[in-house]
């Protein structure tokens, strides 16, 4: 769309400039090809870009590594774009054009191959006896001798060899592509008017010239009428145009110096290509003395893939080479995120070092790629103070990119396991224990994988060691900041509505179903089931009661969600508890830690009670708990399962190994639907194994 938006732009520049500083004069063949030269500059003219070199400072990003496994949702969208519609139309008006453009083409072929032609100095004379206006078509050229004295024949003969030995059908068929491609711009029909006018002049100026009697010419312009019917592809003899060509053809020969005006065209042309065909290339600034010995490169938001591959191949023949994958665009093709792979002697493939993501915008800082000085590892530099490099046998992120020997990173196949050894000031952490933390480093990180860990540390470095060197500070943790919602009997439907709209605000997705209610309209049962960033389960009441309130609860620091029921159980009730559907005392229930709990089900209905006998007589609370990695989502029976593209059952799915899944989509009813059709209005699961079978 940009590119026919910017041709025609052009086009409409030289048919300006025609009209308003050439129409008038008589430099026909000059002005024949400015004409042409419009349509050739309109044409290839936009595809051209002009790059404009900037230098940047490279700037700070942080860098994420994302794991294999990563769970994504994805949203298919729907409806139909205003730019399909106008692609849509636009193809349509191309289609009918181009139709009678090859109808009218076949007509005159139709015609021509009816006749039996005269040939003479390479011109075929074809003679007809059907009422057309005398026209040629490259070196044809057709008339009714009927219709002429031999006189006026002589002079029309005149005219149109004239237009075949210039080649004037050249300019004709190639304004009426034009005409084709460019339908919707008015101005374009205006345009092949001038150029076909301009053609006569020239044929009309040449034949009079050949004449002794330049006044019998004029006259036979005059006395012709137009014929009832005359071919869009050819150079007609008759036009409505008659009055301007006798005009020209009595004015006098434009001064030379009037060919001055030609030029006026250029810097329109020049301000056209700085203003819409300029690409802004970002180049790294001067690099420091040590860096001048290697070349360096600058990625950023605009680099493009053939500039990326370009890259990769200056890297092809070196010791350590690069290859950038998974690269994300916006919708204007700027990078939003790019994962860079390296390999260096030894090793069998290029492995995952780090992806580059945006910190607060919607596209990556630029960042410089170049050897280090023993042409061994690869330095990313991300600003003036911070350097992160890439060794076959180590990973650094600090001011200073510093040797760490013989320690190992980031292998897909050798690296971390899902619980490393952090060591920090000298104290060991896990995971668990750095959540939600905030810290900040000193000098660098060294990254130790299971292989080597396990060497030094023990059992303790199974899963690998990760060393923050130098100081860490951590950052005082805020008071937290709970936002809270409580689901009491009394609410309507409309109440639950409103309650899931404001949750959605804080990125957590609540649905209320099972909802009964007594003759009162007082709620007796209800299922919460909901999905935060970090936390997703259920929680149910059902009985014959009215329900107690029930407390809805995020901290929004950390994105924690939790249901609970906000009237304790009484002391003195015998209830029973059952943990992963084992029987605990209320003393083991307190003890459990809410972090792991998955579900919790609450039963009072009598009838509901009956399968606990006198155990569960004065009610039943099911706990489920376990890893918050591996919960197990709710999946309805009609759900869509697809494991490596082929289509599985949830039977299939649940006995995938969870390290064995590299990733997993979640489609939503709408999203699936508009994927699969009516089968997938209940959702469905797209699984990609790491070991595709």
């Amino acid at each position: 769309m940009e590119y026919l938006l910017k041709a025609s732009a052009l086009i409409v520049l030289f048919y300006v400039s025609y009209k308003w500083f050439l129409q008038g004069e008589t430099f026909f063949n000059s002005n024949r090809w400015f004409l042409f030269s419009g349509l050739i500059i309109g044409l290839f003219l936009p595809l051209l870009v002009i790059p404009v070199y900037m230098e940047v400072a490279p700037q700070n990003f942080t860098p994420i590594i994302i794991s294999d496994g990563s769970f994504t949702e994805q949203q298919i969208p729907e409806g139909i774009s205003l730019t399909e519609v106008l692609f849509s139309i636009y193809g349509a008006g191309v289609l009918f054009f181009f139709g009678k453009f090859t109808i009218n083409m076949l007509s005159l072929f139709t015609l021509i191959k009816r006749t039996s032609p005269k040939r003479s100095n390479g011109i075929h004379y074809v003679t007809t006896e059907a009422a057309l206006a005398p026209f040629s078509f490259f070196n044809w050229i057709v008339y009714n001798p009927d219709s002429f004295k031999h006189e006026e024949l002589q002079l029309i003969l005149n005219h149109e060899r004239v237009h075949v030995k210039q080649w004037h059908s050249l300019d004709v068929i190639f304004s009426q592509l034009f005409c084709i491609i460019f339908w919707f711009n008015p101005i374009i029909w205006f345009y092949k008017k001038e150029l076909q006018q301009n053609l006569e002049f020239i044929a009309d100026h040449e034949a009079q010239s050949e004449t002794d009697c330049k006044q019998s010419y004029q006259r036979l312009l005059l006395k012709a009428s137009i014929p009832t019917h005359q071919l869009v592809m050819t150079n007609n003899f008759y036009n409505s145009l008659i009055k301007k060509r006798i005009i020209m053809l009595h004015k006098s020969k434009s001064n030379i110096l009037n060919s001055w005006k030609y030029a006026l065209v250029i810097p329109a042309l020049a301000l056209f290509l700085m203003s819409f065909n300029t690409e802004t290339v970002y180049v790294a600034k001067t690099v420091s003395l040590n860096e001048t010995l290697t070349k360096s490169f600058t990625v950023s938001a605009n680099t493009s893939n053939s500039e990326l591959k370009e890259i990769e191949t200056y890297f092809s023949d070196k010791t350590a080479k690069i290859k950038f994958t998974a690269i994300s665009r916006n919708s204007d093709q700027t990078i939003k995120e790019v994962t860079i792979r390296t390999h260096h002697d030894g090793d069998t493939k290029f492995i995952k070092r780090m992806t580059v993501e945006p910190d607060n915008s919607e596209t990556i800082k630029p960042f410089s790629i170049r050897l280090s000085e023993d042409e061994k590892d690869i330095l990313f530099q991300f600003s003036e103070k911070e350097t992160t490099s890439v060794s076959k046998d180590y990973l650094t992120f600090g001011e200073k990119a510093t040797r760490l020997k013989s320690k190992k990173v980031l292998g897909e196949d050798d690296g971390l396991g899902e619980n490393p050894l952090y060591i920090i000031n000298g104290k060991h952490y896990r995971q668990q224990d750095l959540n939600q933390r905030k810290y900040n480093i000193s000098e660098s990180i060294e990254v130790i994988n299971k292989k080597d860990a396990i060497k030094t540390y023990g059992e303790a470095g199974k899963d690998g060691v990760i060393i923050f060197n130098g100081k860490t500070t951590f950052e005082t943790k805020k008071p937290e900041n709970n936002f809270i919602v409580v689901i009491t009997k009394d609410l309507s439907d409309s109440d639950l509505n409103a309650t899931k709209k404001r949750f959605l605000e804080e990125n957590v997705t609540l649905n209320f179903d099972k909802i009964k209610r007594n003759s009162d309209g007082e709620l007796i049962g209800i299922r919460i089931k909901y999905e935060s960033k970090v936390s997703k389960g259920a929680h149910s009441v059902n009985g014959e009661s009215a329900i107690e309130p029930i407390q809805l609860k995020l901290d929004v620091e950390n994105f924690n969600f939790n249901v609970s029921n906000m009237q304790p159980i009484s002391q003195d009730a015998k209830i029973l508890i059952l943990l992963n559907d084992k029987e605990i005392s209320r003393k083991e229930m307190d003890a459990i830690d809410p972090s792991t709990i998955i579900k919790t089900d609450v039963i009072k209905d009598n009838d509901l009670l009956e399968k606990y006998g006198d155990k569960g007589k004065n009610g039943v609370i099911l706990i489920t708990t376990g890893n918050a990695q591996n919960k197990v989502m709710e999946i309805q029976e009609n759900v869509l399962i697809f494991i490596n593209g082929k289509a599985s059952t949830k039977k299939d799915m649940e006995a995938l190994a969870p390290n064995a899944i590299q990733d997993m989509h979640v489609l939503k009813y709408e999203a699936a639907k508009a994927k699969y059709g009516d089968k997938g209005k209940y959702g469905a699961i797209e699984i990609t194994t790491k070991n595709k079978k």
